[in-house]
């Protein structure tokens, strides 16, 4: 019964987000703004048709967008439907913060340079067709299937209208279209809404223009890293067919069992890590027999961190089907936990291709339907698959950079950079390419193609090259691939870049299959020496605990084992001896000479008891503090940490893992380069071609057919790590299966909308889930009433567990994991396992973060020692009392106190050459003040007159345009760091809706806090700010912090 209820929940769960992804918004404002940088762009309506505006065009390709409409539609039309009360101040100011703004339309099209539509390609917004069934009171229609059958029988209808013959589409025609698409969604935008806004592809005169365009669209594409042919469709939602596809997969026999468990309805019992039990469990998951091998070859002395080895040593014991969550706040090493996960898979790996009797023993006898060279592709074995990692995250940025930044040599062991070579001039050349511009080389070393940034089709372009040159020196902008003739290889040579195909060709005695397992097996061989000697150690801990217990039975006087340092013990022990012994000498000069002692048990039997005792005792507790003593120097000579029976909280606990250290280190360092070593000989050795149908099937992955799952499969053999975004999953992994990869992590699940992991969790096997809860929760463009509106229908009293803008993939990972502590704002809930260890903010902001946010549960794992700017003075919240002059949240008297600020660092540092401007975070809660410190701060005029009368050069305009991209909200700054954050609060006494809602949670204030490193300045009316919750606590921090360090 149970069971059925949770299968019925999973179901509605999935309907529910389904749902939601109807009314997202296709942001056809920010498609325009980008347009108009390269492009005319003309709104179109019945004037505009008959007064040359679009006879303008008539010889030109264009995309029209039809209907535009104001994006806040379905939730007017929400509240229009609803009779309860108005939503709250509170809500309204969420809304206002988070909902998607402007315009967006019912579709789009193209028009050739003839003006023929091409209906082939006409592309629907869900969105007014969502409205449309609401309007209607027909939510249960909201569908795929239904959505797919209706906008192909409107193409089909078009399509055969429009006919072979070419129409003239003129005024009478584009009305017709918009009316026809009134009829289809079934909503009918506001009065005197336009037609269309025109997009004029190429300007029909103007070839040189046309081809600058193209060179800077080129570019822009590049930086932003999306392709115009790879453009969604304005359908706009990247999840709603896999969650189609879960469903039905939830159905069959052997459902993905992550993702079942990730939609439970009820919660896993719990182990709290905070209880006496849970303090055990920790201790046994922290033995030698439970640690990984795979390190990240750091510098030894740096470990783990005690939660950290714990999560790591949890992730050894995942089993299929399973999930595990990890908790980390700022600055706790989430990074460097990955890291070692991902060292740990490649080692394991390693293990398996260790015990093959040459090289092709690792190929299937199955093989690819594709052919290379018309020669058969075997699959790889089976016991060599199931290692795939997949790095997913919502944040772009966040996965690209974790996969660029896992090759670099940074942070790796000097000692081991010439052993740690994996295709290293390959990845030297991935590592300098570019979607569009010139290969440039990298500006930090790389070591070797262990990780690739892959999803949108720029990323894929620039992972193929490593398999092809599109340009015959490195200096030349890429085109199309080139033939090997036409190649300056030399040239290539030189920068140390080099395919593929070029690496294996100039290889230099490459390693034999053979020989790399054999030095596999060796620094296998040398780290089991190593991690032998800590399981006797272990054992020997063990057995010294138990002799502590027993001796302290008779001897009440006896600390107990776990109070003091193994040295003090041993004196404690020894001391105590001494006096057993001495005692035991008082008693025996009071019995017979040694010749009669034996009468002394028949005379003086009490005496002769209590003489034998404290022999007895004092020998056995010289027997322990020896024990002891040795046991001591063992640990010294080993170098590792051990529980040192306080607390497991506190600091000298937690900042370093039990059972690890330096000598360990470098051995598991070695077994990691010996594991890469022998990856790269297989494949080189195995079946070497097979690059070339990696090389297609990048090029085109739904074309793949049944072999997506073993290319893949060869692909992480070749690159252990894949980032991508969740938005991407669908179109890079087309044809994956059910649990048919091995790894998912989940990067940054605290700012994922839940439903955003559906489609990655049902292709894998096991999931770790890395984030903070406490941070942004995910920004979810849609009204609260109407996602209300949305649960209740599909979900009624469950909607709560399942809310889209209430959880992320976070919260219910944290649900789905049986280890973990209190959630410290609400105690009734768990968190994953939680990271500690803070390495990031110094003083005031670990404080403030650390008492806000995480209920001190954070360790400061830096020496305290604050930092003062020289320019800026002591980290502080600077008040200015002011008024809005037009309403809005943006205060200008703030934004003036911000600007003096970024004058003064702009002067102390500026010169004739460097006018760029200070390296600074300036954040806001409110999109109004965004949009106001950005007119101010990167207005030109504005710096020419506050510089005016000094010698000092004024901030290029690239330069103030580029520093607009460290102004933004606290949601645009998740996942960064900076030494000096300013937080504008913004609003007058007007604004008490936007206040609460900003100062509800400790998140917000949060994020703010924990991107400044070093130094932080909250710029804001205390009078208003200072009494709320959790601001409450930063002001009073701040002022003490200033108080304490001012002049």
């Amino acid at each position: 019964m149970m069971f059925g209820m949770v299968d019925l929940v999973d179901q509605a769960a999935l309907d529910y987000w389904h749902g939601v992804e109807f009314f997202n918004i296709y942001d056809l404002d920010e498609q325009l703004e980008k347009a108009r940088k390269h492009r005319p762009v003309h709104l179109l309506g019945p004037e505009q048709m008959i007064d040359g505006t679009w006879d303008s065009a008539s010889v030109a390709p264009r995309l029209l967008y039809l209907l535009p409409f104001p994006a806040t539609e379905a939730t007017r039309i929400v509240a229009a439907q609803l009779s309860e009360p108005e939503a709250s101040s509170i809500v309204n100011a969420r809304d206002s913060e988070l909902c998607a703004d402007g315009f967006t339309c019912f579709a789009k099209l193209k028009l050739s340079a003839n003006g023929r539509p091409n209906f082939d390609a006409i592309s629907f917004s869900a969105l007014p067709w969502a409205i449309g069934q609401l309007q209607a009171g027909s939510l249960d229609r909201l569908s795929m299937r239904q959505f797919e059958q209706e906008t192909t029988a409107l193409r089909h209808e078009l399509i055969q209208e429009c006919g072979a013959a070419t129409p003239e589409f003129d005024a009478a025609a584009l009305s017709a279209l918009v009316e026809r698409l009134v009829q289809w969604a079934g909503y009918r935008p506001p009065a005197g809404s336009a037609w269309a806004w025109m997009e004029v592809l190429q300007e029909p005169d103007t070839a040189a223009a046309s081809a600058a365009v193209s060179e800077a669209a080129a570019i822009e594409g590049d930086a932003s890293g999306e392709d115009a042919a790879e453009d969604l469709p304005i359908l706009n939602s990247f999840f709603v067919h896999d969650l189609n596809q879960a469903k039905g997969m939830l159905r069959q026999p052997a459902p993905p069992r992550a993702l079942q468990a990730y939609l439970a309805g009820i919660d896993v019992p719990k182990l709290d890590l905070d209880s006496a039990h849970g303090h055990s469990h920790i201790l046994q998951t922290l033995r030698p027999t439970s640690s990984i091998a795979g390190r990240w070859p750091s510098l030894p002395d740096q470990c783990q961190s005690l939660m950290q080895q714990f999560a790591l040593n949890k992730m050894k014991a995942l089993e299929p089907g399973q999930i595990l969550a990890v908790n980390g706040p700022p600055g706790t090493g989430k990074t460097t936990l990955l890291r070692d996960l991902i060292a740990h898979l490649v080692v394991e790996r390693a293990g398996v291709l260790a015990g093959l009797a040459d090289a092709r023993q690792g190929l299937s006898s199955e093989t690819l339907e594709m052919q290379v060279f018309g020669k058969q592709m075997y699959k790889l074995a089976p016991a060599l698959t199931g290692y795939e990692i997949v790095v997913a995250s919502t944040n772009n940025g966040a996965v690209e950079n974790l996969s660029l930044e896992l090759p670099q040599c940074s942070g790796i062991d000097p000692a081991l950079l010439d052993s740690l070579r994996y295709f290293q001039p390959v990845a030297t050349k991935y590592a300098g390419s570019h979607a569009s511009k010139p290969w440039a080389a990298p500006q930090l070393p790389v070591w070797g193609l262990v990780s690739a940034a892959l999803g949108k089709k720029a990323n894929c372009t620039r992972f193929n090259d490593i398999f092809g040159y599109r340009a015959a020196t490195p200096d030349k902008p890429p085109e199309k691939y080139l033939a090997d003739a036409k190649v300056d290889h030399a040239a290539w040579d030189n920068a140390n870049a080099q395919t593929y195909w070029r690496y294996r060709k100039q290889l230099n005695a490459p390693m034999s299959f053979k020989t790399a397992q054999e030095k596999f097996i060796d620094a296998r061989a040398a780290y089991n020496k190593e991690h032998a000697v800590l399981v006797r150690l272990e054992a020997s801990l063990t057995q010294l605990h138990a002799d502590w217990e027993r001796a302290g039975f008779l001897c009440e006087a006896l600390p107990a084992f776990d109070s003091l340092p193994l040295a003090e013990l041993a004196a404690a022990a020894g001391a105590l001896a001494q006096r057993s012994q001495e005692d035991a000498d008082g008693l025996e000069r009071r019995l017979l000479p040694k010749g009669l002692r034996w009468l002394s048990q028949i005379f003086d039997a009490k005496r002769y008891q209590q003489w034998c005792t404290y022999c007895d005792l004092a020998s056995a507790l010289r027997r322990l503090a020896q024990d002891t003593e040795t046991f001591a120097q063992q640990c010294a000579a080993v170098d590792v940490a051990i529980w040192d029976g306080g607390s497991l909280d506190s600091h000298a606990n937690q900042v370093n893992a039990f059972w690890q250290g330096p000598r360990l280190n470098q051995s598991r360092n070695a077994l990691f380069a010996a594991a890469m070593a022998l990856h790269e000989a297989f494949f080189l050795n195995a079946q070497p071609t097979i690059c070339s149908a990696i090389n297609d099937f990048l090029s085109r992955p739904s074309a793949s057919g049944n072999d997506a799952t073993a290319l893949w499969q060869w692909l992480f053999m070749l690159t252990p790590v894949v980032s991508t975004t969740f938005a991407s999953v669908r179109r890079q992994f087309a044809g994956v299966g059910s649990e048919e990869l091995g790894w998912l992590i989940v990067d940054e699940a605290g700012q994922a909308p839940p439903q955003a992991a559906v489609g990655a969790m049902m292709r894998a096997q096991r999931v770790v889930v890395v984030g903070d809860p406490l941070q942004i929760p995910p920004v979810v463009p849609h009204g609260t009433r109407l996602l209300q509106l949305l649960g209740n229908h599909w979900l009624g009293q469950q909607y709560a567990r399942y809310a889209v803008d209430r959880n992320s993939v976070q919260t219910l990972a944290d649900r789905a994991y049986a280890f973990g502590v209190r959630h410290p704002a609400s105690p009734d809930s768990f968190i994953g396992v939680p990271l500690v260890m803070h390495r990031r903010c110094d003083a005031p902001m670990f404080r403030i973060a650390n008492q806000i946010a995480y209920a001190n549960r954070m360790k400061h794992a830096k020496n305290g020692i604050a930092t003062l700017h020289p320019t800026l003075g002591p980290s502080s919240w600077w008040h200015v009392d002011a008024i809005s002059g037009n309403g809005s949240k943006f205060v200008p008297a703030q934004a003036r106190r911000l600007f003096a600020a970024l004058v003064d660092l702009y002067v102390s540092h500026a010169s004739a050459c460097d006018r760029r401007l200070p390296d600074v975070f300036v954040i806001t809660p409110f999109r109004e003040v965004r949009s106001g410190l950005c007119t101010l701060l990167c207005t030109r005029a504005n710096w020419e007159q506050a510089l005016a009368g000094r010698s000092i050069p004024v901030p290029t305009k690239a330069n103030l345009e580029k520093f607009r991209s460290n102004i933004g909200t606290v949601h645009t700054f998740q996942g960064k760091e900076c030494d000096i954050v300013f937080f504008v609060l913004g609003c007058d006494s007007r604004h008490s809706g936007a206040i609460n809602w900003a100062s509800g949670e400790p998140n917000i204030l949060n994020v703010a806090v924990t991107r400044a490193k070093k130094h932080l300045y909250v710029i804001g009316d205390r009078n208003l700010w200072g009494g709320k919750p959790y601001f409450d606590t930063a002001l009073a921090m701040l002022n003490d912090f200033h108080a304490r360090h001012a002049a």
